[in-house]
């Protein structure tokens, strides 16, 4: 995991890496048998990064050294740790399948682990139809999902499921004009009825 920045979906199934400014860092391809294969800004290989064994991922530096991991969160998305196994960031969903990165505070950047994996704990619909994650609309509901949802099994059941298909629909389909259309009108409705049962729309950090 880099500094903060953005990783995009590329023709070949991996991600282009850019920094804060948008400019590009490297990227990740995919592995023979899984996980990715990671390169600077020049296409130099620096490392790999490996499936762990129950989720997550694994880095290595091009000596095979581990530099990292990224643990999956509560609700899909990632934190990332550097090899002492302190906090260096986190990874949230973008539009259109794009990764957003951002780092943690005081966070040591010693270790060159890389920046894959998808994220993690956004509203995947509600950011492609609004257009931000950081919006009244979205505010609402990841308000709901952290507060309702997310404190019962069935709620947490639907969150697992919505974030294993929702990030599908959005890459296939979120440039389309009737896609936004109709779940703008569906999550519209949503909105308004949490608003009248008082879930505010004021800006909110993830719970989780």
């Amino acid at each position: 995991m880099g500094k903060s920045g953005r990783s995009e979906p590329n023709f070949w199934g991996g991600y282009t890496h850019y920094d804060s400014n948008g400019k590009k860092i490297g990227s990740s391809e995919p592995g023979l048998f899984g996980g990715f294969i990671d390169y600077d800004a020049k296409g130099h290989r620096i490392g790999r990064t490996d499936p762990g064994l129950f989720g997550g991922y694994m880095h290595y530096d091009i000596k095979g050294h581990r530099t990292g991991t990224s643990d999956p969160g509560l609700f899909g998305g990632y934190t990332h740790y550097d090899s002492k196994g302190h906090k260096i960031g986190s990874s949230d969903p973008a539009l259109f399948g794009s990764i957003r990165h951002s780092s943690s505070p005081n966070a040591n950047f010693s270790d060159s682990s890389s920046a894959s994996t998808s994220g993690n704990q956004g509203c995947y619909i509600a950011t492609c139809v609004y257009g931000s994650y950081d919006c009244p609309e979205v505010w609402t509901l990841r308000r709901f999902r952290d507060d309702s949802l997310a404190k019962t099994s069935f709620g947490r059941a639907f969150i697992k499921v919505y974030y294993v298909i929702s990030p599908q629909l959005v890459v296939r389909f979120g440039d389309s004009v009737w896609f936004k259309s109709i779940w703008k009108k569906y999550l519209d409705h949503i909105v308004c009825r949490l608003h009248k049962k008082g879930v505010s729309s004021a800006p909110y950090a993830d719970r989780y």
